[in-house]
């Protein structure tokens, strides 16, 4: 089957009529170059079976979404250079371009410093032409990795600042991809070893704590954390409540502050009478001994917290 030459991509002269067959832009020879005869090798084959590029054609001359899906398994890996042109016309004319940039390379060089902004452009013109890159920043696609590791996220617009770079720089849509990954790999790399040096830190201070208060080790936590909650530290500080001597001194802290004058959720600085503290303390999840009384912070603190309830309410420890 042989391509008849009225198609765009046949030589120069067919009257489009003929079966003798230009030379289509990628297929290579189409047919018979002469004598209506077929070429063959040594009585060996037909020849070789070109590409109909008619159907990857709609109805208005340009290419279909997708056409490149349907080009032969060698030209595949070009999906990202043919598929920027819309129309066989717009391919022809970046043939025409690419050969003539071929011709020229041993001329072609960058642009002076002090070079003219219309001569740069010019310049990068022709080698994203060359190289596959879009013209337009717009037409510039960056995908989302299919793997994103561990603590990292995806930042779309942090996204969007290096396609503009990519652009800018004239790097293929392909190599731009294989950076994006392999900055996402590496920062996943990062994040594993910090959190395995926080996680040790971290490890190191339970220790020391754990070596000096032994078996009072959650009691003395516990009141620690009290403490360090009613001077309006922040529990999740990981520099603060993970270091041992904050906790050490939290602890040091909660010796000096009188279990009778917790002061209620209403934060206007005016202590509550004794019936009413013991009520904040049983239902305000926000007061300081309230996780304590509900046994959220171990035996030891509970009984604490209990007795405190019955100081509040003017019941003796003996007489429970």
């Amino acid at each position: 089957m042989y391509i008849k030459n009225r198609f765009i991509f046949g030589e120069e002269g067919g009257d489009g009529g003929s079966n003798g067959g230009g030379q289509t832009l990628l297929g290579g020879a189409a047919g018979a170059a002469d004598d209506g005869q077929q070429q063959q090798q040594g009585g060996e084959g037909e020849g070789v079976k070109a590409y109909d590029f008619r159907s990857s054609l709609g109805e208005d001359g340009n290419f279909r979404q997708g056409w490149t899906n349907d080009l032969p398994d060698d030209l595949k890996a070009a999906n990202a250079i043919l598929g920027k042109y819309p129309n066989p016309t717009e391919m022809a004319r970046g043939l025409v371009n690419a050969n003539k940039l071929i011709g020229q390379k041993s001329t072609l060089k960058a642009p002076a410093p002090d070079a003219k902004p219309e001569e740069v452009e010019k310049f990068n013109v022709q080698i994203r032409d060359v190289l596959g890159v879009p013209q337009k920043v717009d037409d510039y696609k960056l995908e989302k990795p299919a793997s994103i590791p561990e603590g990292l996220t995806w930042n779309e617009e942090k996204a969007a600042d290096f396609v503009k770079l990519a652009h800018s720089l004239n790097i293929p849509p392909q190599a731009a991809q294989k950076i994006a990954e392999w900055q996402m790999a590496n920062m996943g790399d990062a994040v594993k070893q910090g959190q395995a040096q926080i996680d040790a830190w971290v490890q190191g201070q339970q220790a020391e704590l754990k070596k000096d208060w032994g078996n009072d080790y959650d009691a003395n936590l516990g009141k620690a954390a009290r403490a360090a909650q009613l001077a309006g530290f922040d529990l999740n500080d990981g520099e603060l409540a993970n270091n041992a001597k904050f906790v050490k001194a939290m602890l040091t802290v909660s010796s000096l502050i009188k279990p009778d004058a917790v002061v209620g959720a209403d934060k206007t600085g005016i202590p509550l009478d004794g019936a009413a503290q013991a009520e904040d303390i049983r239902r305000n999840p926000a007061n300081p001994w309230h996780a304590a009384y509900n046994g959220k912070e171990g035996p030891a603190r509970q009984k604490e917290a209990q007795a405190l309830m019955m100081r509040l309410q003017g019941v003796k420890e003996d007489a429970a």
